[in-house]
C-alpha cells in the first residue's frame, strides 16, 4: 500500500507543481511584465517535497521481505 501511495505522489509531483515550477513559466508573467516568482518557488518546493516523500514511501515498503533474505 505504501508503494502505491508513493507512486501516486510521484505522479502528482510531476503533473501539478512541476508544471509551474519549470515548464509553464510564461503563465506566471503578470500584466505589467513582472514574474510571479513566489508561485514558481512554492511549486518547486512542493515538487521536491512530494518526490522525497514518495521515495521514502516506496523505499520503506520494499524492506519488509528483504531483512531475512540478506541475513546470514
Amino acid at each position: 500500500m505504501k508503494k502505491m501511495i508513493g507512486l501516486a505522489l510521484w505522479l502528482v509531483a510531476f503533473l501539478v507543481p512541476f508544471r509551474y515550477s519549470i515548464l509553464d513559466t510564461h503563465e506566471l508573467i503578470e500584466n505589467d511584465g513582472t514574474t510571479d516568482n513566489v508561485t514558481g518557488l512554492l511549486s518547486f518546493v512542493a515538487m521536491i517535497t512530494l518526490l522525497f516523500i514518495g521515495y521514502w514511501l516506496v523505499d520503506s515498503s520494499s524492506t519488509k521481505g528483504t531483512e531475512d533474505a540478506h541475513s546470514h
